[in-house]
Protein backbone atom coordinates (compact mmCIF):
# COMPACT_ATOMS: atom_id res chain seq x y z
CA UNK A 1 0.00 0.00 0.00
CA UNK A 2 1.12 3.12 -0.97
CA UNK A 3 0.51 6.59 1.32
CA UNK A 4 -2.08 7.20 3.62
CA UNK A 5 -4.46 9.95 2.97
CA UNK A 6 -7.14 11.17 5.29
CA UNK A 7 -10.01 13.45 5.49
CA UNK A 8 -9.83 16.38 3.17
CA UNK A 9 -7.13 15.01 1.47
CA UNK A 10 -9.17 11.66 0.43
CA UNK A 11 -11.84 14.29 -1.10
CA UNK A 12 -9.23 15.93 -2.87
CA UNK A 13 -7.46 12.74 -3.82
CA UNK A 14 -10.82 10.75 -6.00
CA UNK A 15 -11.12 14.57 -7.65
CA UNK A 16 -8.05 14.19 -9.05
CA UNK A 17 -5.99 11.60 -10.75
CA UNK A 18 -7.70 8.89 -8.80
CA UNK A 19 -11.25 9.26 -10.02
CA UNK A 20 -14.33 7.35 -8.43
CA UNK A 21 -16.29 8.25 -11.61
CA UNK A 22 -15.86 5.22 -14.09
CA UNK A 23 -14.74 3.05 -11.56
CA UNK A 24 -15.65 -0.45 -10.14
CA UNK A 25 -15.97 -1.15 -6.76
CA UNK A 26 -14.68 -4.55 -6.62
CA UNK A 27 -15.10 -5.30 -2.67
CA UNK A 28 -16.59 -3.97 0.35
CA UNK A 29 -15.48 -5.23 3.90
CA UNK A 30 -17.70 -4.20 6.53
CA UNK A 31 -15.92 -4.77 10.33
CA UNK A 32 -15.73 -3.34 13.68
CA UNK A 33 -12.86 -2.48 15.44
CA UNK A 34 -12.51 -0.26 18.96
CA UNK A 35 -16.12 -0.52 19.40
CA UNK A 36 -16.36 1.25 15.81
CA UNK A 37 -18.05 0.48 12.68
CA UNK A 38 -16.00 0.74 9.54
CA UNK A 39 -16.45 0.51 5.81
CA UNK A 40 -13.74 -0.77 3.30
CA UNK A 41 -14.51 0.16 -0.08
CA UNK A 42 -11.76 -0.98 -3.05
CA UNK A 43 -12.28 0.78 -6.19
CA UNK A 44 -10.37 -0.03 -10.02
CA UNK A 45 -9.99 2.72 -12.14
CA UNK A 46 -10.76 1.63 -15.75
CA UNK A 47 -7.58 1.08 -17.65
CA UNK A 48 -7.54 3.93 -21.21
CA UNK A 49 -5.18 5.53 -23.22
CA UNK A 50 -5.07 8.81 -20.91
CA UNK A 51 -4.69 6.96 -17.51
CA UNK A 52 -3.57 3.34 -16.07
CA UNK A 53 -5.13 1.31 -14.15
CA UNK A 54 -5.06 2.63 -10.42
CA UNK A 55 -6.83 0.54 -6.94
CA UNK A 56 -8.26 2.89 -4.17
CA UNK A 57 -9.28 1.88 -1.20
CA UNK A 58 -11.41 4.17 1.02
CA UNK A 59 -11.57 3.29 4.34
CA UNK A 60 -14.85 5.10 6.62
CA UNK A 61 -14.45 5.41 9.80
CA UNK A 62 -16.66 5.81 12.77
CA UNK A 63 -19.77 4.93 11.02
CA UNK A 64 -23.09 6.89 11.52
CA UNK A 65 -25.35 5.54 8.67
CA UNK A 66 -25.19 3.04 5.72
CA UNK A 67 -27.61 1.35 3.50
CA UNK A 68 -26.69 -0.82 0.42
CA UNK A 69 -29.34 -2.37 -2.22
CA UNK A 70 -27.92 -4.68 -4.91
CA UNK A 71 -29.90 -7.50 -7.45
CA UNK A 72 -28.52 -10.15 -9.48
CA UNK A 73 -30.19 -7.79 -12.41
CA UNK A 74 -27.61 -5.50 -12.16
CA UNK A 75 -24.05 -5.49 -12.95
CA UNK A 76 -21.77 -5.42 -10.03
CA UNK A 77 -20.31 -2.46 -9.51
CA UNK A 78 -19.71 0.14 -11.92
CA UNK A 79 -19.58 3.71 -10.52
CA UNK A 80 -21.91 5.73 -13.02
CA UNK A 81 -22.29 8.62 -10.73
CA UNK A 82 -21.63 9.34 -7.46
CA UNK A 83 -21.58 12.40 -4.79
CA UNK A 84 -18.85 12.70 -2.11
CA UNK A 85 -18.37 15.45 0.57
CA UNK A 86 -18.34 16.49 3.61
CA UNK A 87 -21.16 18.15 5.60
CA UNK A 88 -21.76 18.60 9.08
CA UNK A 89 -22.69 15.08 10.01
CA UNK A 90 -19.45 13.98 8.16
CA UNK A 91 -18.11 12.38 5.07
CA UNK A 92 -20.98 11.82 2.45
CA UNK A 93 -20.93 9.10 -0.31
CA UNK A 94 -23.51 7.54 -2.19
CA UNK A 95 -22.76 5.40 -5.22
CA UNK A 96 -26.25 5.59 -6.66
CA UNK A 97 -27.14 9.09 -6.23
CA UNK A 98 -30.34 10.99 -7.55
CA UNK A 99 -28.67 13.74 -8.74
CA UNK A 100 -24.97 14.99 -8.52
CA UNK A 101 -25.00 17.68 -6.52
CA UNK A 102 -23.14 19.04 -3.23
CA UNK A 103 -25.92 17.87 -0.79
CA UNK A 104 -27.65 14.81 0.79
CA UNK A 105 -30.68 13.44 -0.36
CA UNK A 106 -33.46 10.72 0.90
CA UNK A 107 -33.35 9.03 -2.62
CA UNK A 108 -29.80 8.17 -2.61
CA UNK A 109 -28.67 4.93 -2.64
CA UNK A 110 -25.89 3.16 -1.54
CA UNK A 111 -24.92 5.69 1.14
CA UNK A 112 -22.64 5.77 3.68
CA UNK A 113 -21.79 8.67 6.35
CA UNK A 114 -18.71 8.37 8.37
CA UNK A 115 -17.22 10.52 11.08
CA UNK A 116 -13.65 10.24 9.82
CA UNK A 117 -12.19 8.62 5.96
CA UNK A 118 -8.98 6.87 4.85
CA UNK A 119 -7.73 6.49 1.28
CA UNK A 120 -4.99 4.37 0.44
CA UNK A 121 -3.39 3.79 -3.26
CA UNK A 122 -3.04 0.06 -3.89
Amino acid sequence: MERIYRDEEVLELSQGTYFIHDAIVTRFDINQEDHRLQIEVYFTSIDSKWWPETKLKLRFIDIIEYGFYWNASYSFYYVERYKFFRNEKGFYMSLCPTDENGSPSDDDGDVIISKSIEGYLL
